[in-house]
């Protein structure tokens, strides 16, 4: 028996899908995870925690009041000297929540900074805002804080001992980080520079192809495997890594730049000697490989050298390659991860859209009514990027996707009992995976700025590579928020990218991204990957790709959960025999 669980909400001309339900999220608790010799006592902790509480705003302060962009760590020390919590900033911010009034002393350790110390009266309610000056490093001071519980906290430790040339130090640090939370790209990194400075360069290298198998779009380890390559004999090599470093990080890896010409230099030195071993008469090229040896400006000093500091290219490629980037419980968006397609291939974005909404168009009329078996996996993550907790459901799920009038539709989606609000693990229900192909649908491509961006290799097979994004002068009609049965919605503007299969024309992948965050529902992730199956329903001789597997990464109200979905046993209505999801073909 089925139990509808959303009443649907109608908008022309198409069914407003993809709806999140979701409980009140109440604020966050102190973090329990300090367990050091100075932390609070968990008797002290509960004492503080029942008491009124306040919101910390810090902010931190550069020379001529310029904002402090690199990651910082923080301390909150009670006036026993008992640490309190800990944590980094975001661009010279961090905010904590729900502190117990008291007189506490803040303690900002900052790369590039001298250490701070500032005492502050929190002793009221409500908001509380400190700014703390910061000063430019002028000393060596090699004193460092113990091993933090707070993977963050660490990385930014090693940071600041790199750049004090104690890499031995840092090491120590990132190691930690990567016991914490072993899939901490920027840790990996970093770890790979140290190594490399100790000439340990299959170490390094592993570090680093690790990174990049995780995160592909991290510009700082095709800078730092650049660099590898160069050192070992392979300048093309190190040119390639080195201008997709600066393509993908911008103008935030602009100081790739000198790494770059290095390797320009080196390869047409290499070009040159080899020319003139069968042109040796050619007194021009000659002239050139001598002007290579040694241009002017191109003197680089290695960019990992310890000895080298501020006003060169080890400190100003340091600071940008220590920064923090986005939580690494998330993947890279889709600006961030472009997939690689076939140099030579062609591709007609008229004919891919017309192909592709007639096989969308084929589906809505197929798909009256389907059921499936939903397999959930729900995950909770907590503030540091890991799992703090896991929830497992199954649900008999079922699907009406039906045209009412013209352009119109209504999509409804039912689950088994148990999956109200008040059941679903962490409150939220997920919905709108069937709908999400509705983005190319033609009654809805319209609303899409998109690109073809070649032939791609999808799962093995090749297929057309869309990328598209939500026009700000159209209808938001694809997805929504939705906070509790009967509360107002919340569209969220989409972007992404979807392969189809080359021959057929059927969708095969399909990703999503938030464009801009939701304030009203501290909404700043959205993210959806979803990969399609051809299932063949016998008794009424139809096709279709339907949802296979299925992952979403979202944090309302602040609220991080990442979910694994897989359907099974797919049942048309009105059908006797169940059928399996088969492998994917290139045909349909």
């Amino acid at each position: 028996m089925f139990v509808r669980v959303l009443g649907h909400l109608f908008f022309a001309p198409i069914f407003l899908c993809g709806v999140f339900l979701c409980k009140p999220v109440l604020g966050q608790q102190p973090s329990p995870e300090l367990r050091t010799s100075t932390a609070v006592t968990t008797e002290s902790r509960q004492q503080l925690e029942t008491s009124p509480s306040v919101n910390l705003d810090i902010y931190l302060q550069g020379p001529n009041g310029a904002s402090v962009e690199e990651p910082a760590a923080l301390a909150l020390v009670t006036a026993a000297a008992q640490l309190y919590r800990q944590g980094t900033t975001t661009k010279g911010h961090l905010r904590w929540s729900e502190v117990a009034p008291m007189q506490y002393e803040i303690q900002v350790l900052a790369p590039g900074f001298e250490r701070a110390v500032q005492g502050i009266d929190a002793r009221g309610t409500g908001e509380v805002k400190v700014t703390i000056p910061l000063r430019p490093q002028a000393g060596e001071d090699k004193s460092y804080p113990p091993v933090s519980a707070e993977p963050e906290v660490n990385y930014v430790f090693g940071v600041y001992a790199s750049r004090l040339g104690d890499w031995k130090q840092a090491k120590t640090y990132w190691t930690r980080v990567l016991e914490l939370l072993p899939d901490h790209v920027p840790a990996m990194v970093s770890m790979g520079e140290a190594l490399l400075t100790e000439n340990d360069t299959l170490a390094a290298v592993e570090y680093l192809d690790r990174a990049t198998k995780l995160d592909p779009a991290y510009w700082r380890a095709q800078a730092v495997l650049a660099e590898i390559s160069l050192r070992m004999g392979s300048p093309p090599e190190a040119v390639q890594q080195a201008k997709r470093a600066i393509e993908l990080g911008q103008q935030e890896a602009a100081t790739v730049a000198p790494l770059l010409a290095r390797a320009l230099v080196a390869e047409a030195t290499d070009v040159l000697r080899a020319y003139l071993k069968n042109y040796a008469g050619d007194a021009t090229a000659k002239k050139q490989l001598e002007d290579l040896s040694a241009p002017p400006g191109l003197h680089v000093p290695d960019l990992l050298n310890p000895g080298f500091r501020d006003g060169n290219a080890l400190a100003n490629f340091g600071r940008a390659a220590s920064r923090v980037q986005g939580p690494r419980w998330l993947p890279p968006e889709v600006d961030d991860n472009v997939p690689p397609v076939e140099p030579a291939s062609t591709c007609n974005l008229e004919e891919v859209l017309q192909k592709a909404g007639q096989r969308i168009g084929e589906f809505v009329r197929n798909v009256e009514r389907f059921t499936a078996t939903e397999s959930l996996v729900h995950e909770s993550i907590n503030k540091s990027g890991t799992v703090s907790g896991t929830e497992k459901r199954r649900y008999n799920y079922m699907v009406s996707i039906e045209e009412i009038r013209p352009e119109i539709f209504n999509v409804e989606e039912y689950r088994s009992s148990g999956s109200s609000p008040e059941d679903a693990p962490g409150g939220l229900i997920t919905k709108g995976l069937p709908a999400l192909v509705l983005i190319f649908h033609p009654y809805n491509a319209g609303t899409f700025s998109m690109k073809c961006e070649g032939l791609a290799n999808f799962n093995g097979k090749p297929a057309w590579q869309i990328y598209f994004r939500q026009r700000a002068d159209k209808p938001n009609r694809v997805r929504s928020y939705k906070v509790g049965i009967n509360g107002p919605s919340h569209p969220i503007a989409l972007k992404g990218r979807a392969w189809f299969v080359a021959d057929s024309y059927q969708i095969i992948g399909l990703q999503t991204d938030l464009i801009e965050a939701l304030p009203d529902l501290r909404l700043t992730v959205d993210h959806a990957t979803v990969e399609y199956g051809p299932v063949h329903f016998s008794s009424r001789g139809v096709d279709m790709w339907l949802p296979q597997t299925a992952e979403l990464y979202c944090d309302p109200r602040g609220k991080r959960v990442h979910r694994r979905l897989s359907f099974t046993d797919y049942l048309l209505f009105a059908v006797d025999e169940k059928q399996k999801i088969s492998t994917p073909n290139i045909s349909p």
